[in-house]
């Protein structure tokens, strides 16, 4: 009879904890929708928190513990770059440094940020583009502790991490619709920047040709 109380308080602890998850993701969705509203409407500078706050009808407490700013809500940047169960596989992974990141990186594409949603939103919105340049910071900084309790020493963390980022900035800014896995994307990426180091410069005269 105690196993079946126990069991069953077990079950009501699971499902209030999943309710508790979806009020977080929902609240954290709606202060995203509003401050990108109120900022596509008024500009950075003409939005408040308050503002934000108001929309949704949560504190500015409530606010901070969703997002760290305003530009960050609109922008809704995720508050880690590495998610736990991601970090987790890096590091019982075996096998080369570079396509092991290559996977961490390659999920957030997959399941996390639009970044399409969010290259437009930058071009429409330029002001944004210090918050997002500060996250893209902490993000590599990031990977980098996380490429260092692998790698031989912090430069060949420092370099593999480089590495990964050039290759999603290739992607970024290509136009061609996903249709296969951010890792083997960005695998495919590196190769590309790997073959351009022996390139070779076209004759001058070539262009004037054209």
């Amino acid at each position: 009879m105690i196993e079946t109380v126990d069991g069953r308080g077990a079950a009501s602890e699971r499902v209030g904890e999943g309710r508790r998850e979806r009020k977080k993701q929902q609240t954290r969705q709606a202060l995203h929708e509003a401050a990108l509203h109120l900022v596509e409407e008024q500009g950075l500078d003409g939005t408040t928190i308050e503002q934000i706050c108001e929309a949704v009808d949560v504190s500015p407490r409530t606010f901070f513990n969703y997002f760290p700013s305003k530009a960050a809500a609109a922008l809704k940047l995720p508050e880690s770059g590495v998610e736990p169960d991601v970090e987790a596989r890096f590091l019982s992974a075996q096998g080369e440094l570079v396509p092991a990141l290559c996977e961490v990186v390659g999920s957030s594409m997959d399941v996390g940020m639009d970044r399409h949603r969010i290259k437009q939103l930058l071009m429409r919105r330029p002001e944004l583009l210090p918050a997002f340049s500060q996250w893209m910071g902490s993000v590599r900084e990031q990977l980098i502790e996380l490429a260092e309790r692998r790698a031989a020493d912090h430069d060949e963390a420092v370099r593999a991490v480089s590495l990964v980022l050039a290759a999603m900035n290739v992607l970024v800014h290509t136009r061609a619709t996903p249709d296969r896995p951010g890792a083997a994307r960005l695998l495919q990426a590196l190769d590309g920047l790997v073959d351009v180091r022996a390139a070779r410069m076209s004759d001058p005269d070539s262009s004037l040709e054209a």
